[in-house]
């Protein structure tokens, strides 16, 4: 059965059901910036609350469907940390982050490719949160 469209003018909220706390109520700094960005729609989330989201693994699957396009027009798209951070995060993902998206887990390989095929001043940091060589080594 094909998934309906998610649609990006709603929050996480409003497309799963579920309530995030309350902002002025979190336990802690990482946990704010996620119920905030629970509570706007998707298309106006930051580069950064992106990010922070795929770091969590969270408001999976929604927030897949809103990054994926990012990550085939640029597979280092930076989420707020470095270029790269989104898609070196996904890698790192659990596998069932996937379960209900496995078209996205099959294009990981192409996107991994395409950010290892920018030049090395492009990629160094997504390579090395990959514990990936540095291409400006000096190699023995």
């Amino acid at each position: 059965m094909k998934q309906k469209p998610t649609d990006f003018s709603l929050s996480l909220e409003e497309l799963t059901g579920l309530s995030a706390g309350d902002p002025r109520q979190a336990p802690m700094p990482l946990v704010k910036a996620v119920w905030q960005s629970w509570k706007k729609p998707l298309y106006q989330l930051t580069n950064a609350e992106i990010g922070c989201l795929v770091a969590q693994s969270d408001g999976f699957p929604c927030v897949l469907d809103f990054v994926m396009p990012k990550l085939e027009a640029d597979p280092l798209f930076e989420g707020g940390y470095y270029p790269g951070d989104v898609l070196s995060s996904l890698i790192r993902a659990e596998p069932g982050v996937w379960r209900e998206r496995p078209e996205y887990a099959a294009v990981l390989p192409a996107l991994y490719h395409r950010a290892l095929e920018r030049p090395a001043d492009e990629n160094d940091a997504f390579r090395e949160s990959l514990n990936l060589p540095d291409l400006g080594a000096a190699s023995n």
